[in-house]
């Protein structure tokens, strides 16, 4: 998938957790400021794509240093979650926000080239594994463009939303 449906993808699946996070209450959730939504929306766009996503293959220094090419270990869904892991240990539960912006950022550009190309099988691809699992959907085709779109729409009622908009009836959810 191109940047532009990354970013659509990444921000859809930031402002739907804030979303979820405004209406959901277990007492457990963040219970984000309008100004966690925004800061985090930007961090979610800009960790979907180029060097600080799992496209740091792609290009420059990290393209150098990151064996096996691009959709090779940065995709694996295992290092993605090792490196989310480790970011919740040094960020300090001030920092709960940034973690779920990266992890709705790189998770969905995982979820996303999943369908666009795979995403590389697991742990064998450090034994020179190339074989992706996924679909191989045209990069840039008539699908590609309608989910970018479709993307992008549904961004805006969730930014409204997420952001405190009222609702003329009660969504409030709560399971104890």
């Amino acid at each position: 998938m191109n940047r532009l449906g990354h970013q659509a993808a990444a921000q859809a699946t930031w402002l739907g957790y804030c979303t979820f996070d405004r209406f959901y209450d277990n007492g457990e959730t963040l219970m984000m400021s309008w100004q966690h939504v925004l800061a985090g929306a930007i961090v979610a766009s800009s960790m979907c794509a180029d060097d600080w996503s799992p496209d740091a293959d792609q290009g420059g220094v990290m393209a150098k240093i990151i064996p096996g090419g691009h959709r090779g270990p940065t995709h694996m869904p295992e290092l993605v979650a090792g490196v989310l892991f480790l970011l919740t240990m040094v960020a300090g539960d001030d920092l709960d926000w940034f973690v779920l912006a990266a992890a709705a950022a790189w998770g969905s550009h995982l979820f996303v080239d999943f369908f666009w190309g795979g995403i590389p099988f697991a742990l064998a691809t450090l034994a020179g594994n190339r074989k992706r699992i996924g679909f191989k959907l045209d990069t840039g085709g008539p699908t590609e463009e309608m989910v970018t779109w479709g993307l992008t729409m549904a961004a805006f009622p969730l930014a409204y939303l997420a952001l405190g908009g009222p609702v003329p009836v009660s969504l409030s959810f709560s399971y104890a």
